[in-house]
């Protein structure tokens, strides 16, 4: 048995890593936060500063100024979210294991793609298998419960001699 999404576009690949280790999405996610509430204060704290003077030229420059910022801090803090995680495919038929990630409003983006002849070392352990890929990196740990599909994961793992 196998559920096979057939409308994904072959050229939405992914040119970045799926995973990195340094933490460097983080880190710019947590920088793109603090921007935008370091922008939101500011916006606030244009209104209410000491001694700031409510002329009605410095008036109308404050209210743009606000506005801008606030859109500023309302995009920085949008984009800054978490992206969603990938959802591993395994497609018995064309013996391949894909990793895909769904977003809301836009088209599935394929962000890795492994044949199993590719694939460097499968393990199973009970009704879970763990794929590694061609470079040895970890890519996926799937765990079935109906014993069509596992025992078919199973057996295309063991034609191309990935599972003893």
């Amino acid at each position: 048995m196998t559920a096979v999404l057939t409308d994904l576009d072959q050229n939405t690949h992914m040119s970045e890593p799926v995973r990195m280790a340094d933490g460097g999405r983080m880190i710019i996610r947590g920088v793109q936060r603090l921007m935008g509430v370091s922008l939101a204060l500011a916006a606030v704290g244009l209104w209410f500063a000491p001694g700031s003077s409510w002329d009605s030229d410095v008036m109308l420059f404050k209210l743009i100024l606000s506005l801008t910022a606030a859109f500023a801090c309302f995009g920085l803090i949008t984009i800054s979210q978490r992206p969603p995680p990938p959802e591993v495919e395994i497609d018995t038929i064309r013996r391949e294991v894909r990793l895909v990630r769904r977003a809301r409003g836009a088209a599935p983006v394929i962000l890795q793609q492994c044949g199993f002849d590719k694939l460097s070392y499968a393990e199973k352990v009970g009704s879970i298998v763990r794929l590694w890929d061609k470079s040895g990196v970890f890519l996926a740990e799937v765990s079935l419960t109906d014993p069509k599909a596992l025992s078919s994961l199973v057996a295309g793992l063991r034609d191309e001699g990935k599972l003893a």
